[in-house]
C-alpha cells in the first residue's frame, strides 16, 4: 500500500512538473567565444540563470506565470568592451523563442528573432527606434554640427530643447504608428508606457491607449497607462495630494492625512534599490537636525515582495513612519518612474517640491526648501559627514 502511495505522489509531481508553463529562449551564435561563452539572463519576475555557449547554441527555460520582460547579456561582450546594453525580450505567453545568428562581435540586437509574436514585434520597435534617433542625432548635427555638449556648454540649453522638438516629431510619430498599427499586442503596451512617457503629451498618451484592444487595456500592465497619466496630473507642483491609506510594517492603516498640519517629505524607495539605501545616512541626519511638530519623514516602498520589504525596513532602521504601497499610489498618485523619489508636501497638502536621485551633497531641491522653510538646521559636525560625489539618479523601474 505504502508503495503504491509513494508512486502515486511522485506520478502527481511529474505531472505538476508537466503542467508548469514554460517558456524556452533559443539562441544560434556566429564566433569564437574565446571562452567567454556564457549567457546571462534577468529581470523582474526573472530568475537570474546563465547558460553556456555549446557549438555555437543556447538555451534556456523559464516558468511562465504574467507576461515578462527578460533582459540578456553576453559574458563575450562584457568582456571585450567592458558595457553593455541590455537586449530586451517581451513575452507574454507560454512558448518559444528563437534568437538566430547572433553575430558575437557585434551583439545580441544582431539576432533574428522568430517564435513569440509579442518579442518579435518588440524587438522590431526597438531597432526602429535606434534608426529614428540617428534621425534625431542628424538633425541636431545639422542645426548645430553637433548633438551633445556638456551642460556648461553655452549651446547646452538650445541643443536640449531641439532635442526635446526632434524627439516629439520622430520619435512620438514612430510611437503613434507602432501603437495604431498593433493595437491588440502586448508589446504596443511597451512603447507606449515606455518611449512613449518621454516624448508624448499627456493627451497624446490617453488618446493612443484609446485606440489599443480592449484586452490590451485590460492586463496589468494596460491598467498602469491611464494610473501613471493621473499619477502625474496629480503630482505637479503646485497639486493638492489627494488622500491615501497604506499599512505600516505592523499593520496598522496610516492615512495621508494624519499628517495633516505638518510639513510631510516622503520618499519612495525599494528594498533592492542601491541609490536608495546610499541616500539614508544623509537622510538620519537631515531627519535629527529638522524633525518637529512642523515636520516630519514618511518612506513608501515599491517593493512586490513584502518579505523583503519588511527585512529591509529591520536593517536600514529608519526613524520616521514606513508603508509598503500596495494600492499603486506611486504610479496613480506620484507618477514615480524610479527610486529614489522624494516630494515635500506643505501642511495643506499641495506638493512643494520633487526630486528624483540623490545628491549626496545635500544641495537637493528639497533641502534647499527646508532651509528656507526652518533655516540652516544641520551642524557644522553634521556637515562634515556628508558624503562627497555627483548626483546618484534614480534606478529605473522596469
Amino acid at each position: 500500500m505504502k508503495k503504491w502511495m509513494i508512486a502515486g505522489m511522485i506520478l502527481f509531481s511529474a505531472l505538476q512538473v508537466a503542467a508548469q508553463k514554460m517558456v524556452t529562449i533559443k539562441g544560434s551564435v556566429k564566433g569564437d567565444t574565446k571562452g567567454y561563452n556564457k549567457v546571462y539572463v534577468y529581470g523582474n519576475d526573472v530568475k537570474e540563470d546563465s547558460a553556456v555557449i555549446r557549438n555555437g547554441s543556447f538555451s534556456f527555460k523559464i516558468p511562465y506565470t504574467k507576461p515578462f520582460m527578460v533582459l540578456m547579456y553576453m559574458e563575450y561582450t562584457i568582456r571585450n568592451n567592458n558595457m553593455y546594453t541590455p537586449y530586451g525580450l517581451l513575452i507574454d505567453r507560454p512558448g518559444a523563442v528563437s534568437v538566430d545568428q547572433i553575430d558575437l562581435k557585434k551583439g545580441l540586437q544582431t539576432g533574428k528573432v522568430s517564435g513569440i509574436q509579442s518579442a518579435v514585434l518588440y524587438r522590431a520597435f526597438e531597432n526602429g527606434s535606434v534608426v529614428t534617433y540617428e534621425k534625431i542625432n542628424q538633425g541636431l548635427m545639422d542645426k548645430f554640427g553637433k548633438g551633445w555638449v556638456p551642460e556648461n556648454d553655452p549651446q547646452y540649453k538650445a541643443i536640449e530643447e531641439e532635442r526635446e522638438i526632434l524627439s516629439h516629431k520622430y520619435l512620438g510619430s514612430y510611437v503613434k504608428d507602432f501603437v495604431t498599427k498593433y493595437p491588440d499586442s502586448y508589446a504596443s503596451i511597451m512603447a507606449l508606457s515606455g518611449t512613449g512617457r518621454s516624448v508624448l503629451s499627456l493627451d497624446e498618451q490617453e488618446a493612443l491607449f484609446a485606440k489599443l484592444s480592449p484586452k490590451m487595456q485590460q492586463t496589468e500592465a494596460g491598467k498602469d497607462i491611464p494610473q501613471f497619466i493621473e499619477g502625474v496630473r496629480n503630482s505637479a507642483i503646485g497639486a493638492m495630494v489627494k488622500d491615501f491609506t497604506l499599512n505600516t510594517p505592523d499593520e496598522k492603516p496610516l492615512a495621508l492625512s494624519d499628517f495633516k498640519g505638518k510639513y510631510l517629505l516622503i520618499d519612495f524607495w525599494a528594498s533592492w534599490c542601491v541609490p536608495c539605501k546610499q541616500s539614508f545616512p544623509h537622510m538620519k541626519e537631515v531627519y535629527k537636525a529638522y524633525k518637529s511638530d512642523k515636520l516630519e519623514f514618511y518612506s513608501i516602498s515599491i517593493d512586490k515582495n513584502k518579505a523583503a520589504w519588511l527585512k529591509a525596513v529591520k536593517t536600514e532602521a529608519l526613524p520616521w513612519p514606513q508603508s509598503l504601497d500596495t494600492k499603486n499610489i506611486s504610479h496613480k498618485g506620484f507618477a514615480v518612474t524610479g527610486v529614489p523619489t522624494t516630494y515635500l508636501i506643505d501642511p495643506s497638502g499641495k506638493i512643494l517640491a520633487k526630486d528624483v536621485g540623490f545628491d549626496p551633497e545635500g544641495n537637493s531641491s528639497i533641502e534647499k526648501m527646508l532651509i528656507e522653510l526652518f533655516g540652516e538646521k544641520l551642524t557644522k559636525k553634521q556637515e562634515e559627514k556628508k558624503p562627497e560625489g555627483k548626483v546618484v539618479p534614480a534606478y529605473k523601474m522596469q
